[in-house]
């Protein structure tokens, strides 16, 4: 059982934030290594088929064979994604994001499943708001990728910015999954203590090259007293970082040499809205009623083939992200 203890709730609910380590063990992170490996398997070849790579590099380990790839073939990210595109158009037959047993594994693992309930109580559904950061250090990432926040770095924000006005009350828990360690110069989460206690959302401005690469402004940092102390999270593969919808974060550069390797996933109490209706969530615990949990891992990779195939076909015209909440931030002054 790896329940919360009262402390640690006290903990989360003053500051918006807390580290849990040691929440999964090599036996729980096993399939992911091995199914993102495959990945890799499939795909240099068809890079190098394809004049994208000049080698397969199937000589090297995971991280320095993702490394070496990512240098030259940069779009290597839309095959490791665990999610959709956020707007409508860049989705086609052509997307391949990963929902394979070893991701779904990870939102089933009771460890993690027990970290979540203490939070949110005995009714949990896994928000399909949820992705990979697979982040090279920094001096090896191309420009054009660089203010990806999935490869490279990742801006001061809330996490409820880009969900849908119909999440506004959802309470909405991030687990940033640590895959890898992430000490200081692997560029871990750093977050503002208390700016959860401000209330509703912070002014985000748009993104400077990719417009939901949103971010807060320096001068709107911090908690409700004016604080805008910044703590960093490392934390050792297995840990844990929760964090309230509305806490500021961002995350360090990766200044080492070494891959740094997350999964933001996101959950919200059954029955909530999720904030992304376009996308799949399921029940992931129920003490009520077990049956409703989902158990099988192809079923949720046909839920989000689904979902692709519906927003394809013109089915889904609504919007994935929350660009109008987006663009009226931009009028801000402060997003000048």
């Amino acid at each position: 059982m790896t329940h919360l203890t009262q402390t640690q709730l006290e903990f989360f609910a003053v500051n918006g934030y807390l580290v849990v380590e040691d929440v999964l063990d090599e036996a729980d992170l096993r399939p992911l290594w091995e199914e993102y490996s495959a990945i890799l398997d499939w795909v240099a070849p068809k890079f190098l088929a394809e004049g994208r790579i000049h080698s397969s590099y199937d000589h090297l380990p995971f991280a320095q064979r993702y490394m070496a790839i990512m240098a030259e073939a940069p779009e290597l990210i839309d095959y490791v994604e665990i999610t959709l595109p956020l707007v409508n158009s860049q989705i086609s037959l052509e997307t391949t994001p990963n929902h394979g047993p070893g991701i779904f594994g990870l939102l089933t693992n009771p460890k993690l499943l027990d970290v979540v309930e203490s939070v949110l109580g005995p009714e949990v559904s896994s928000n399909p708001v949820q992705h990979v950061r697979l982040k090279p250090p920094m001096r090896a990432v191309r420009q054009e990728v660089a203010e990806n926040s999935y490869v490279g770095k990742t801006t001061w924000h809330q996490d409820l910015a880009g969900l849908l006005d119909e999440a506004d009350e959802t309470q909405v828990l991030t687990t940033w999954v640590a895959i890898t360690d992430a000490p200081l110069d692997r560029g871990p989460l750093c977050v503002i203590p208390g700016s959860h206690r401000k209330g509703g959302l912070t002014t985000h401005c748009m993104g400077k090259d990719v417009q939901v690469e949103n971010f807060i402004p320096d001068k709107l940092l911090g908690d409700d007293l004016g604080n805008k102390t910044v703590v960093p999270l490392p934390v050792r593969r297995g840990g844990v970082v929760l964090l309230n919808c509305f806490t500021e974060h961002a995350a360090l550069s990766n200044t080492s040499t070494e891959l740094r390797w997350s999964f933001d996933l996101r959950w919200h109490p059954t029955g909530q809205p999720s904030g992304r209706p376009a996308f799949p969530e399921f029940v992931a615990r129920s003490r009520s009623n077990p049956a409703q949990e989902l158990r099988d891992p192809a079923i949720w990779q046909q839920m989000w083939m689904a979902a692709k195939a519906q927003i394809i076909a013109g089915q889904y015209e609504g919007d994935i992200y929350n660009m109008a909440r987006l663009e009226a931030f931009a009028n801000s002054p402060v997003c000048a």
